[in-house]
């Protein structure tokens, strides 16, 4: 098993950060970099051997609407990669850039409904760009993160194809009980798509609650191996900007052993996984 970080977020508001805009970590990449970095070095102390960069947030519509400037977008997008680059400091740790939907760009939760009622040529322009200079920012791998929608994910597989290049990617959506993205697709039918993509080397789920990974897990005939970050199972209130409810703790040692029979071969954690958490992980393999 190969262990993925957790929450970026997270780790800053560990170290006392107030994310309360709708970027999150995105506006500290114009604010405060050395912040992420520090982060990204929480993570891989803790044992992560895959991290991923802070680009989630960053797009140019939804950063234009926060009175971003083009050029601030393109330097945000290339630095979200050079300061993971500057975290890992050689070591042997990956560096993936961080793809999320176009609802992300919205502030108002989209991607735990999907369906944004858009077109897909919108979607395609809006992915577009940002994902070119991604690439030319050359990470490790590239993390389609937080989909909740086949069709979403279809045209960021066709752009990545068009595009040339031989990066590894791997896609995880963020999903709902019975076995549904949270677009209300079957998950079955999600990791098949991802099958198709020459570059796919995981295929999996992130940011949906911990204890309904293995029916998901269980619903699909995958040929790839799965990759797993949870959050911590509470609940996102998008016009509070906050998580509400208890946390049900993303790293269970039973469950992280049912996730890795069921052929999960990375895991790590997303909202409200701290540090703490990854290094509890590593500790339940040890």
């Amino acid at each position: 098993m190969r262990k993925l970080d957790g929450g970026l977020s997270t780790a800053l508001e560990v170290r006392g950060e107030k994310l309360t805009g709708s970027l999150w970590t995105g506006e500290l990449l114009r604010t405060n970099p050395k912040r992420i970095l520090q982060a990204h070095k929480d993570f891989i102390n803790a044992g992560a051997e895959i991290i991923i960069t802070s680009a989630y947030q960053i797009s140019f519509s939804g950063c234009a609407e926060r009175g971003w400037s083009k050029a601030e977008v393109r330097d945000a997008l290339r630095i979200s990669t050079e300061l993971a680059r500057e975290a890992v400091n050689e070591q042997n740790v990956k560096v993936a850039a961080s793809i999320g939907p176009y609802g992300a760009s919205l502030g108002d939760g989209s991607e735990y409904r999907g369906r944004y009622g858009v077109s897909k040529g919108v979607l395609r322009d809006f992915h577009r760009q940002r994902l070119e200079l991604l690439i030319e920012s050359a990470p490790d791998l590239l993390a389609l993160e937080t989909m909740p929608d086949i069709d979403e994910v279809e045209i960021l597989l066709e752009l990545i194809e068009e595009s040339g290049t031989t990066t590894p990617l791997w896609v995880a959506y963020s999903c709902k009980e019975s076995a549904r993205t949270s677009a209300d697709q079957s998950f079955g039918d999600a990791v098949d798509l991802v099958h198709e993509s020459k570059n796919a080397m995981a295929v999996g789920i992130n940011c949906t609650s911990p204890g309904l990974i293995a029916e998901l897990l269980k619903s699909a005939s995958p040929e790839l191996p799965y990759i797993v970050y949870p959050n911590s199972g509470r609940e996102w209130d998008a016009k509070r900007k906050e998580w509400i409810g208890p946390s049900k703790g993303a790293f269970h040692p039973d469950m992280v052993a049912e996730w890795i029979e069921l052929g999960a071969t990375i895991i790590g954690g997303c909202c409200g996984v701290s540090p703490k958490d990854i290094e509890a992980l590593v500790l339940i393999e040890s």
